[in-house]
């Protein structure tokens, strides 16, 4: 069982995005607010992040950027879940560091297989 951070503004997305973590025997953590997102990921230590982009205050790209700045929270791969489908957001996403991007609506299976794949490619870096 992995513990997955999901940080999205919407409440409906981080619903959907818990459910289907959940069914994968994962334990989800949902944050509403990205200016708690840093907060909350040092107090749950996360295995891994599902974070949107399109956020109030501080956005996904920064908030990602943030995550690779922390010391304590860089090694914690980062999915950037967003409603944007464009070649821009994609490059920054990367360039800020996340390590996948998925599009709204999300299709729960390939969200499942890139959270395990992630997981899996994280714990072997940490085992080595």
């Amino acid at each position: 069982m992995a513990k997955i951070l999901i940080i999205d503004d919407d409440l409906q997305t981080t619903k959907l995005l818990e459910g289907i973590v959940s069914l994968d025997g994962h334990k989800a953590t949902a944050v509403n607010n990205s200016a708690h997102a840093i907060e909350t990921a040092n107090a749950s230590n996360p295995d891994l992040v599902l974070l949107d982009i399109m956020m109030p205050g501080i956005n996904g790209i920064q908030l990602c950027k943030m995550f690779q700045s922390t010391p304590e929270l860089k090694h914690i791969p980062i999915i950037i879940v967003s409603a944007l489908d464009d070649i821009g957001s994609k490059k920054d996403a990367f360039n800020a560091g996340a390590k996948d991007f998925l599009t709204k609506p999300v299709r729960p299976k390939e969200l499942s297989n890139k959270i395990s794949a992630l997981i899996e490619e994280n714990n072997g870096q940490t085992d080595n």
